[in-house]
């Protein structure tokens, strides 16, 4: 697992062929891409699969303003600036809830006809500690495709870094997904009864 922001984009770079930086605040052409883009690819990369490091859940508690449409929602739940989804709501189907932005604080808000609304969400992990050695080698090639161009003006090897980054991204879901602890519970049939 990386243990820093500049070891991912070390990464990257090394795939283009680029030379390697000491900080994103280097004042190299190449250190200076990496941090313009570094947050950003990381951000559109945590969205793109509820990958176990960065869920969390969560409890909102009504912010005491009226919904606009009070007479659907009876209250308006404020979502913390570092949730970059909603993955699943305790609210029940027959329960009306809309997300939008409120006009009182120009934030995202969910308004409900609830009292309490738990989330599981997303959050934007910036901890690169917590990453998988998987997510790591996924940004840096997600990077590494954005620096191809703009570093070293190579259409080809953006495209075949793209093509990796898709297999990689691939499996980096699929072992994410298998690691989700959910255990199903097997129903015997003949044939299992037959083998015992």
């Amino acid at each position: 697992m990386a243990s820093s922001p500049v070891e991912i984009c070390n990464s990257a770079l090394v795939k283009v062929g680029a030379a390697r930086i000491n900080s994103l605040s280097d004042p190299t052409k190449s250190a200076k891409i990496c941090n313009e883009q570094y947050n950003k690819l990381r951000k559109k990369l945590l969205r793109i699969h509820p990958w176990n490091f960065a869920k969390r859940s969560i409890s909102l508690a009504a912010t005491g303003n009226t919904p606009v449409f009070s007479d659907l929602y009876t209250n308006e739940f404020a979502i913390p600036s570092n949730i970059l989804r909603i993955l699943e709501t305790n609210l029940s189907t027959g329960t009306r809830w809309v997300l939008e932005n409120s006009p009182v604080t120009n934030k995202q808000v969910i308004l409900a006809d609830a009292t309490t609304v738990k989330l599981i969400t997303l959050i934007d992990m910036t901890d690169t500690t917590v990453f998988t050695p998987d997510f790591d080698e996924v940004l840096s090639l997600l990077i590494a495709q954005d620096l191809a161009y703009s570093i070293v003006q190579s259409i080809s090897l953006s495209k075949e870094i793209k093509s990796e980054y898709r297999f990689e991204l691939s499996q980096a879901r699929s072992f994410d997904s298998q690691e989700r602890g959910s255990l199903q519970e097997v129903e015997a049939d003949a044939w299992i009864d037959v083998r015992n």
